[in-house]
């Protein structure tokens, strides 16, 4: 069979971004007992993740299904998949004050000034990253290269008590001790669509990118990376499946807005 590249079949196919893959026409061959473990994350078997990743993100020369080549078509996709997933325009909303909208303005007031660059800057290192706000009881989902956000969703105190809970040891009661949490959530098969599993890599360097980018509000004690946490709980908190999308990160926020790092 010959070789089409995952971009351009992805392309032609017109896929949607999220959805399940046992595995697609741009995986690399699975070794045979990494198949069986890529099965068993359907079931209810032991797995360890971390071999599986790291065994089946390698691309040898047998490989026979190979990873996308065409950067054109890859461009393509991830920013048609921005254009069309984050679509919101406040010019089809007939009501602001009832919409799910937040015009990015608005939401600078209320968060310092750290924040307001998030999603902003290189945008497509969000391809694969989601990320959330949560400020008081609003949720909100900063939309990539976009002047809006998105009035996720409002929690109510026993929800928030609950997500308090999911945090322990050192980062205990961080959703009282931090005035805004920033959580990055994974969604790594929006790569694995055209990398195969080597695609997973790909989001752990975008998230790794962003991390750079607030390494001085990090220093300066404006953020702090909260690493202490149950991840399925604050899954279920954000709605995730845990598989296709899935907390990866959470930074703690503090209102002083006096922090010598504007990203400006």
């Amino acid at each position: 069979m010959p070789f089409i590249d995952p971009a351009d079949y992805f392309l032609d196919q017109k896929t949607t971004a999220e959805g399940t893959f046992m595995p697609p026409i741009n995986s690399i061959d699975l070794l045979p007992e990494v198949y069986r473990e890529f099965q068993c994350r359907f079931g209810e078997l032991s797995i360890n993740p971390a071999e599986f990743f790291h065994e089946n993100s390698k691309v040898s020369r047998h490989t026979t299904r190979r990873i996308a080549e065409n950067q054109e078509s890859i461009d393509q996709i991830i920013q048609h998949y921005m254009d069309t997933s984050y679509n919101y325009s406040p010019d089809t909303v007939s009501d602001m004050n009832i919409s799910p909208i937040l015009p990015a303005f608005e939401w600078c007031k209320e968060v310092p000034e750290c924040l307001h660059s998030l999603g902003q800057f290189s945008p497509k290192r969000f391809y694969a990253i989601d990320a959330y706000v949560l400020t008081g009881d609003k949720l909100r989902k900063i939309l990539p290269n976009k002047q809006i956000l998105v009035k996720d969703r409002n929690y109510d105190a026993a929800k928030l008590k609950k997500l308090n809970q999911s945090f322990y040891g050192p980062n205990v009661d961080s959703v009282s001790n931090q005035d805004s949490l920033v959580f990055l959530v994974g969604c790594p098969w929006r790569y694995m669509m055209m990398f195969g599993a080597k695609g997973y890599r790909k989001m752990l360097l975008d998230l790794g990118y962003i991390l750079g980018f607030y390494e001085e509000d990090i220093q300066n004690g404006q953020m702090t990376q909260l690493d202490y946490f149950y991840d399925n709980e604050v899954d279920r908190f954000l709605d995730l499946d845990g598989i296709e999308q899935s907390i990866q990160c959470i930074l703690g926020v503090t209102n002083e807005k006096s922090g010598v790092h504007s990203h400006g």
